[in-house]
């Protein structure tokens, strides 16, 4: 029998996740144990990129439009195409937090915390 490296490399694989989903299989009620107890630091974790993202998307629009007065100013020093991207990119970032409503599924963002 006749295998290339490919063959070989992909039988080392495949014998690698059998054995490793032999005993998850045996541990799965530890596993959701363990799941359960990573909800509080994943929903805080969850927070503090959304609370970060936002705050850097705001910071990205006032930079784009601080951008566009230099522009005004001197069209060669500070390009067009810059205050676009930074437009763009706050957008996006102030957009990110909220994606779980189109998607249906993750941890909902609130701008004020409630303890």
């Amino acid at each position: 029998m006749n295998l290339n490296k490919y063959e070989i490399i992909m039988n080392i694989i495949l014998r690698c996740l059998l054995w490793m989903g032999i005993p998850c299989s045996a541990f799965a009620e530890s596993i959701g144990q363990f799941a359960n107890e990573m909800i509080e630091p994943v929903t805080i974790l969850s927070g503090f990129i959304s609370s970060g993202s936002f705050i850097v998307g705001v910071m990205l629009l006032i930079s784009a439009l601080m951008r566009y007065m230099q522009y005004r100013v001197n069209p060669l020093a500070s390009p067009l195409g810059t205050v676009f991207i930074l437009l763009i990119l706050g957008i996006m970032l102030i957009c990110l937090p909220f994606v779980y409503l189109l998607t249906g599924a993750g941890i909902p963002f609130t701008l004020f915390s409630r303890t």
